[in-house]
């Protein structure tokens, strides 16, 4: 690698995955310079396509936008046995294959682990999936929601009285996606030392949980079930938003000593501080039932933005409640160019999406395309790769095998 290329300039990544928790791995995987071959399935695509608002037509949704930038869609019909073996070639010209079907499914098409390590020396091959391959539970369907419900997330998180509530971002399908890269640059650094080829399994299930990591010794070791609090923290007081005099919230967190101690004086309040009620966090979390009104009473008392002023200049961690947009019009977004504009080749189709939150300065900024039209580079790809002339390519469309660029 010279300082001109990105850290996996040169790895080709034959992408089988849909939807969103391996559609974010390897979005990333491109980020850092990857080639992503993205095998869809021709006239239906990814599923992801008709996930949200239709953006550059009716396959093609903001959903797909935001998690398919940078990737090249070849259009394969895998139920055919010509189709598989087009995969097959083409995963033999591959260093990494991500797929997150229920595990068995490409195993019985003959593009499994075993099938491929053959075909590539040091193949890194990354299965996700909802339960894991050794689960009893590996054939039930799966989604985001679905694993939020079963591991316990959505029990945690909502009004101390109310219903439970999904996390407002699909955070089980981009925790496990995020694992899987994870596992899979792992792989990748120690790719010499294992010729026949590495698998990484990654679940949902145990992704999600790991997400709760600060909660399992309590859980298990001390018998501590987990409240829902809603904009509390079970194990810090306080941490949370509060209601200002105009109906707008901030958020306070003082998760340390320190803070703790220059908030009670911002609030009018020293005494709080050698209050043995108050005076440490375990002692706060004991008592949260009569601090937390305490606090509440206070800001209710002042609008957001006095507030705000006020706890910044005691260097009190807080900050407003923002809307999505407020957030990705701050000016911490615009000075760290936290979104940017993609744009297909043609300069025809553009759309905004998160820049990768890694930085380098020995790494060049990732130049994005958007995403694809189902098979818009299957010709490409398969003339690049495999030879194929455009008499083939022909033959195999006539034949149903592959399927060309579709703009719908």
């Amino acid at each position: 690698m010279t300082a001109a290329t990105r850290p996996l300039a040169g790895y080709r990544v034959l992408d089988f995955t849909h939807a969103a928790a391996g559609p974010y791995a390897t979005m990333w995987l491109a980020d850092l310079g990857a080639e992503i071959v993205k095998i869809e399935k021709p006239g239906r695509g990814d599923g992801a396509r008709y996930m949200g608002e239709p953006m550059h037509g009716p396959k093609h949704s903001d959903y797909f936008v935001a998690l398919n930038p940078d990737k090249r869609s070849v259009s394969i019909n895998l139920h055919t046995p010509e189709g598989v073996a087009l995969a097959r070639e083409l995963a033999a010209h591959c260093d990494l294959v991500i797929q997150n079907f229920r595990p068995g499914v490409l195993d019985k098409l003959g593009l499994g682990f075993e099938d491929l390590r053959a075909l590539r020396t040091g193949l890194v091959y990354c299965s996700i999936s909802a339960f894991g391959a050794a689960s009893s539970w590996r054939g039930r369907p799966a989604n985001d929601i679905i694993m939020q419900g079963v591991t316990g997330l959505m029990d945690i998180t909502g009004e101390p009285e109310g219903d439970p509530v999904r996390v407002g971002v699909p955070i089980s399908d981009y925790a496990t996606g995020l694992f899987g890269l994870s596992g899979v640059l792992a792989a990748l650094l120690v790719r010499d030392a294992h010729p026949d080829g590495q698998h990484i399994e990654v679940s949902m299930f145990d992704s999600t949980l790991a997400l709760m990591a600060n909660y399992i010794p309590g859980v298990l070791d001390l018998g501590t079930p987990v409240p829902r609090l809603g904009r509390g923290h079970p194990q810090i007081v306080p941490y949370q938003a509060f209601r200002c005099a105009d109906d707008r919230y901030v958020i306070v967190g003082a998760f340390t000593a320190a803070f703790w101690r220059r908030l009670a004086a911002a609030l009018g309040h020293p005494e709080w501080i050698d209050d043995p009620r108050f005076a440490t966090n375990t002692a706060r979390v004991e008592n949260r039932d009569v601090l937390v009104p305490m606090i509440e009473k206070i800001l209710a008392g002042r609008t957001r933005d006095d507030w705000c002023a006020v706890l910044e200049t005691n260097d009190v961690p807080c900050t407003p409640v923002n809307s999505v947009q407020e957030a990705l019009d701050s000016l911490q977004a615009r000075e760290s160019a936290t979104t940017i504009e993609v744009r297909d080749e043609a300069q025809t189709r553009s759309g905004h999406v998160a820049a990768n939150p890694i930085r380098s300065a020995a790494w060049p900024d990732a130049r994005h395309h958007t995403s694809p039209h189902i098979g818009e580079h299957t010709e490409q790809v398969l003339a690049d790769l495999l030879g194929k002339t455009p008499q083939d390519i022909d033959a195999l469309v006539e034949a149903g095998v592959v399927g060309r660029e579709e703009t719908g």
